[in-house]
């Protein structure tokens, strides 16, 4: 039904429109409060606090144990960088020397066709000191070289290795190659021992040298047994009685022990006696002067001169100098040569001593040990400020 009362036509095709939405209620603003008034609150209340989000954030333990081990794994990278870092500088100061027979010869001043080598002894004369020298005399004499400057600075070592020195120092100059020894902060005892043949002997201002003499340390356990309620008991066969003798390190020594060592003592000592009378003769003609220098006592520079145990004062570059003399060429023109063994680049040897570069010993073998011992007990003079 329309406005006017009357039904539409079925099928009159016009769509019926939908009624308009209902106008929105628009209320008033509250009046303003008389000047004066309390103004009304809302009744509806303060708003909610804001929702705290709580996160789990696991147990520090964890976290604590992974900087840890984070830092191990960062200074295992630091470690292995200065490895490799310091192999690739001796690599490549190797780069520019010869290696043969398991030696290393580089070039210390360029000059002519004539050519002196440097043979180093440094620290305690052990067996592979002995076999480095060996080596690089059977180089020597090889090529063959002009002269030969020993460089020296040790006090000294084994018996036997020193006398092994000692000859081949005399091979050189049975091949007709003059030797100079240069020494540098100490030559005493073996250091000494393994020079005296030479041909001139100069040492720097500094050095310490002389201490012509034998000494045996012996380690008796019998008072440490007694201690300790330990009875050794060492046995000798029938047919051998003096076995037992200066061979027992567990019972207190006797005066026959004491003689018996002593006997061997001297029996070097007249060997390093003999080696002083062969190579100073020249210079020390009086043998009771040789006996006074040979009592163990030690000289600076400057008395070994006065007294014949050296030849000169000076340093390494006038040892050369001198070489070049001896030999017979024009001075400062020679081309140098060190001849030494090569570095090893094993980390294991890095972080371990070992007496043999063949790898078979152990670490920390004997001969390594009593080395870095001799060496402790070195004494040395410093220039130094703390």
């Amino acid at each position: 039904m329309d406005q006017t009362g009357q039904i539409p036509p079925e099928n009159s095709g016009s769509p019926i429109p939908p009624p308009p939405p209902p106008s929105p209620e628009v209320r008033p603003a509250p009046p303003d409060p008389p000047p004066g008034a309390t103004p009304r609150h809302d009744t509806a209340g303060p708003p909610p606090p804001p929702m705290v989000q709580v996160v789990n954030r696991g147990n520090g333990f964890w976290r604590t144990v992974m900087a840890f081990i984070t830092g191990l794994f960062a200074l295992g990278c630091v470690f292995l960088i200065g490895l490799l870092f310091g192999g690739f500088v001796i690599f490549a100061g190797m780069m520019g020397a010869d290696l043969e027979n398991g030696l290393v010869t580089s070039t210390v001043r360029e000059g002519s066709r004539s050519t002196i080598a440097i043979i180093s002894v440094e620290g305690t004369i052990d067996s592979r000191q002995a076999d480095y020298v060996q080596r690089a005399v059977d180089r020597v004499i090889a090529e063959p070289y002009e002269a030969v400057v020993l460089r020296v600075d040790s006090p000294g070592g084994g018996v036997t290795a020193s006398d092994q020195v000692w000859y081949e120092v005399s091979r050189l100059k049975d091949a007709g190659i003059p030797v100079i020894a240069s020494y540098g902060s100490i030559a005493t005892s073996g250091g000494y021992y393994i020079s005296c043949a030479s041909d001139f002997i100069m040492a720097e201002e500094t050095c310490i040298t002389g201490s012509i003499g034998v000494q045996a340390q012996i380690l008796t356990l019998g008072g440490l047994m007694d201690k300790v309620g330990i009875e050794p008991v060492t046995l000798a066969a029938s047919g051998s009685p003096r076995k037992n003798v200066a061979n027992d390190r567990y019972r207190q020594w006797t005066d026959e022990d004491r003689a018996e060592v002593i006997k061997m003592l001297d029996a070097a000592y007249e060997i390093f006696h003999r080696r002083v009378r062969d190579g100073r003769g020249h210079v020390i003609s009086d043998p009771a002067m040789i006996d006074a220098l040979a009592d163990g006592s030690i000289y600076t520079a400057q008395q070994a001169t006065g007294n014949g145990l050296i030849d000169g004062v000076g340093y390494l570059e006038d040892a050369i100098a001198q070489a070049e003399k001896l030999a017979a060429l024009a001075v400062g023109q020679a081309t140098v040569v060190q001849i030494s063994e090569p570095p090893d680049f094993s980390p294991a040897d890095l972080l371990f001593m070992r007496g043999d570069r063949s790898g078979k010993s152990g670490p920390l073998d004997a001969e390594a040990i009593r080395s870095l011992v001799n060496d402790l007990s070195t004494p040395r003079v410093n220039y130094l400020m703390r």
